[in-house]
């Protein structure tokens, strides 16, 4: 719980948890006191996606900083870019696709519930 600051340019980039796209954590489990499961950064590249899948006891928020893509929660198709936000609800079937020519970029954070 050591961590107060970070920056993009000293994170290591890493896959998802998905193989698909990259990410960079600015914070882990354990790293605050709260039910945060991970704060990041970002990216999928055109064709990037992950696949449709559920977290139970997870919430996750995600803020689109540029580029183009879809966001399948249930049966709903949401188009993503720029200043778009999206919450996907413990529970919720959901997927990420990325569809535009330039990087899907992204702020990602992720609450344990219940």
């Amino acid at each position: 719980m050591d961590r107060i600051t970070a920056s993009l340019s000293h994170l290591e980039r890493e896959l998802t948890a998905h193989a698909q796209g990259t990410k960079q954590v600015f914070l882990r489990p354990g790293d605050s006191l709260s039910g945060l499961t991970q704060f990041a950064y970002g990216v999928f590249m055109r064709t990037d996606h992950c696949e449709r899948h559920v977290h139970p006891t997870m919430e996750e928020c995600f803020f689109f900083l540029k580029g183009d893509g879809r966001f399948e929660i249930g049966e709903q198709h949401i188009p993503l870019g720029k200043g778009v936000f999206v919450r996907v609800p413990a529970g919720a079937a959901h997927r990420l696709v990325a569809t535009g020519e330039e990087p899907l970029e992204y702020i990602y954070f992720g609450i344990a519930i219940g």
